[in-house]
Formats: C-alpha cells, structure tokens, sequence
C-alpha cells in the first residue's frame, strides 16, 4: 500500500509539473497509459541526444541507423527476444498482486545480505581500527550462513530458470517462506513465463 501511494505522489508530481497527462485525459483516458507533456517531451528529447551522442558520435567504429520496429520473425529469434524476453511471474491468490519470482528470491537474498551487513558494523564498531574485515566475513558463523545461503538460493534459482523447471522456482519461494511484500500471504499460484512479446500481422486481415 506504501508503494502505490508513494506512486501516486510521483505520478501527480510529474503531471503538475508538466512531464506527464493521462493518455486521452480529455476522453476518459486510458488506464496506466501516459503522454509527454511538454517539459517532459523536452526532457526525453534531451536524454535522447544525450545517449545518441555518447553512444554514436563518440565511437569511431559505431554509426547509428533508424530500423522499422516490424522485422522478419527470423531476426527476433536470432537477437534472442523469443527465447529470452519472458519473466517468470507469480500471482498472490490472496491480494492478486502479480510478481517476479526472480525479484522476490533477489529481495529474500538483499535481506540477508543486509543482516550480513549489520553484522560487520557491528564488529567494526566494537574493535574499531584493529577490525579486520576480511578475517572476519570468513570466519564469523553467521555472516558465512548468510553468505551461503544467498549464493544457494541464487545457484538454484538460477540453475532452475535455466531448465525452466519453474515448479522447483515456486518450490523454492515457498521452501523460504517468501510473503507477499504487502499483505503478508504465502498463498501462491504457480509460476508462469510471461512473454513481453506482442503478436501483430502485417498486410489485409
């Protein structure tokens, strides 16, 4: 709930101050969709030129082309978007939030990094200038636990995504006891690849 209103103030921010209109506001508008408004077409514009002139004028070897969105399907295949451009995504039956599953094992393992963290300030206060960092990640049992442990979750994620065996990525979740980030729910659907892809036809229908 925090995000969605921290959300809100950034979208109502960005509108009054000209960087952003609701998608045909003055029909109704369109849900979730949104146009430049006029100090926001600027700075886009801006942050374009920006990119074009690190990216193009300052390499020697690179030029830059201005190719049509609609290509032949062999071409998305060979730059590897219909293999790879999915997100394994997972649904909260509860709230009906809808997650990465990769996000939220990231974030499980950002926690315990941070509990790591909060280990190593602690003894870096204590001893002060003879702390020895080094020493002491590779030999205090909980920062090692926390070690492992992420490097586990991260290897068995990764291993799994890779063999798109997406039962063992929710078996995983639900092995760490992962909750929804804003209702607290551990009732999962199974996870899903969802294609960011969009099929369209080119000529008469």
């Amino acid at each position: 709930m925090a995000n969605e209103d921290h959300f809100k103030k950034v979208v109502s921010h960005a509108k009054e101050y000209g960087y952003i209109f609701g998608s045909s506001e003055i029909y109704d508008g369109l849900s979730a969709v949104y146009d430049y408004a006029q100090n926001g077409v600027e700075l886009k514009k801006n942050i374009r030129e920006y990119w074009w002139r690190s990216m193009v004028y300052m390499h020697q070897n690179i030029v830059g082309i201005d190719a049509a969105i609609l290509m032949h399907p062999t071409t998305w295949k060979a730059s590897g978007h219909v293999d790879a451009f999915n997100d394994p995504l997972i649904d909260n039956k509860d709230s009906k939030k809808r997650y990465r599953a990769d996000v939220l094992l990231e974030d499980y393992c950002e926690k315990l990094e941070q509990k790591a963290q909060k280990e190593i300030a602690k003894a870096q206060k204590r001893f002060g200038d003879a702390f020895d960092e080094a020493q002491f990640v590779a030999t205090h049992p909980r920062v090692v636990r926390y070690r492992e442990q992420q490097k586990e979750i991260l290897n068995r994620m990764a291993t799994s995504l890779d063999a798109e065996d997406l039962a063992d990525v929710k078996a995983l979740i639900e092995e760490l006891e992962i909750a929804d980030p804003e209702t607290g729910s551990r009732n999962w659907t199974d996870v899903k690849q969802f294609n960011l892809m969009f099929g369209t036809k080119l000529g008469a229908s």
